[in-house]
């Protein structure tokens, strides 16, 4: 393998890893994620300069590729956050709501 095939797969399967994030199948990212890595390990293995590796990288735009990915996991992040703590209150609310229910109860058998 030379080092542009690798960047076109490491592009494709990073355009893959979008596709899972945006479709919340997070399940399937472990094993992208694991081909992703042998795509770089593979990359290290490569005896190229630093100005070959760099002109490559520029000429299929894996920067854009990794900030579309980082915004979309960051925004997905927030989403997930958002909910989480909106089902806290919920559940804080639950609790409330049921302790004055037995409460009530309570005071209800004792008078």
């Amino acid at each position: 393998m030379n080092l542009e095939e690798d960047f076109i797969k490491y592009k494709d399967i990073t355009l893959i890893i979008i596709e899972i994030v945006k479709a919340e199948e997070y399940e399937k990212l472990d094993d992208i994620f694991q081909q992703r890595q042998l795509i770089l390990d593979d990359m290290n293995k490569i005896n190229s300069s630093k100005e070959e590796f760099k002109k490559i990288y520029l000429q299929y735009e894996i920067e854009n590729f990794e900030k579309k990915l980082a915004a979309q996991m960051r925004g997905k992040k927030e989403n997930l956050l958002k909910k989480m703590k909106e089902n806290e209150k919920r559940q804080v609310g639950m609790a409330g709501y049921n302790n004055i229910s037995a409460k009530a109860i309570f005071l209800s058998k004792e008078i």
